[in-house]
């Protein structure tokens, strides 16, 4: 629940606060301390990291953190490039750290109170309320 509530907070938050997704990936690379140049050096020296948004580079750093990425040998060199697969967004593992992804992101982006009421108990429905 608190993961959802994160998620709507920066979906809301984020086009105006990160409408390139860079504190969200920034957050993501503070977490991991994955070095997506050293990680990902052919793609790196094709200049495939020079023009993209926060949210491709995201997308490559959650497959290096969470092992999600298949090597092939580039025909007539030496070289293997990536090929990224999905990420299991629903282990225990990824679910930990999106919380705390969201949360430093949304902190960054000045949500801290916002952020605070996502961790609180929220009254359940129903039943006697006195």
């Amino acid at each position: 629940m608190e993961l959802e509530y994160l998620r709507r907070l920066y979906a809301e938050c984020g086009p105006r606060l990160d409408p390139s997704g860079f504190r969200l990936y920034r957050a993501a690379e503070e977490l991991t301390g994955v070095d997506l140049h050293s990680f990902y050096p052919y793609e790196d020296n094709r200049g495939m990291f020079e023009e993209v948004d926060g949210r491709r580079l995201l997308r490559y750093l959650l497959a290096a953190h969470f092992q999600a990425v298949e090597w092939e040998i580039v025909p007539g060199t030496t070289y293997e490039r990536a090929v990224l697969r999905e990420v299991d967004a629903t282990t225990p593992g990824y679910r930990a750290f999106a919380r705390k992804l969201y949360r430093t992101a949304l902190t960054g982006m000045g949500c801290k109170e916002n952020v605070k009421t996502a961790g609180a108990r929220r009254p359940k429905r129903g039943g006697n309320v006195r």
